[in-house]
């Protein structure tokens, strides 16, 4: 009888400890989670006929970065394991020198994103915000250029600990508040990201 007993006891800690290092590993499993931050920007071709696009953002480390759009259309992918952290981009517009007299059309879209992916292989969250300025402006001279220039959109989120995102601010240095809006087009999220965009469906 105490032999069934002593083994029933020992069997006890043994299933304990196995369930208590399962956990454990677990947790040190997905205890850096692989986030893709991305960032986008577009503009309508007569934008870069006029203006100057300078695009301001945080990269994976929170450090401010620069660079100048020379396209229609911007997109950057940054990775880390570190959470929490913050998103920002600013399309800073300055009207170029010379603007002749003409019918421009104007329109802007920025976007910050992120994905979270567990190290074994679980999606956790996924968000998005954008500053949308897609309703097409007609300028017809430099100084209608220069009121919609002064819109420069600015978009700031912050993720926590858990994946959950929040807007914020950034402040770059002369943009204004954050504009921020939700957006649910998943295809477009998972056209960002690289994935099918059949799988929203």
């Amino acid at each position: 009888m105490k032999r069934n007993v002593l083994m029933t006891l020992a069997a006890v800690v043994v299933c304990g400890l196995a369930v208590t290092l399962f956990t454990q590993c677990n947790k040190d499993k997905n205890k850096n989670p692989e986030v893709t931050m991305m960032y986008y920007v577009s503009v309508s071709p007569d934008v870069l006929s006029v203006a100057n696009v300078e695009i301001n953002y945080l990269n994976a480390t929170g450090a401010q970065q620069k660079e100048i759009l020379t396209d229609t259309a911007w997109k950057k992918p940054l990775e880390t394991n570190t959470l929490p952290l913050t998103e920002g981009v600013w399309a800073k517009l300055t009207p170029k020198a010379s603007i002749a007299d003409g019918n421009y059309q104007l329109s802007i879209h920025a976007v910050a994103a992120y994905g979270i992916k567990l190290t074994d292989g679980t999606n956790t969250h996924d968000g998005w915000q954008n500053a949308n300025y897609s309703t097409i402006t007609t300028a017809r001279n430099a100084d209608e250029v220069a009121v919609w220039c002064a819109q420069s959109p600015t978009v700031a989120i912050t993720i926590d600990k858990e994946g959950v995102s929040d807007l914020t601010h950034v402040d770059f240095g002369g943009n204004g508040d954050s504009t921020n809006s939700y957006n649910g087009f998943c295809k477009f999220i998972a056209w960002l990201f690289g994935f099918d965009p059949e799988d929203c469906e």
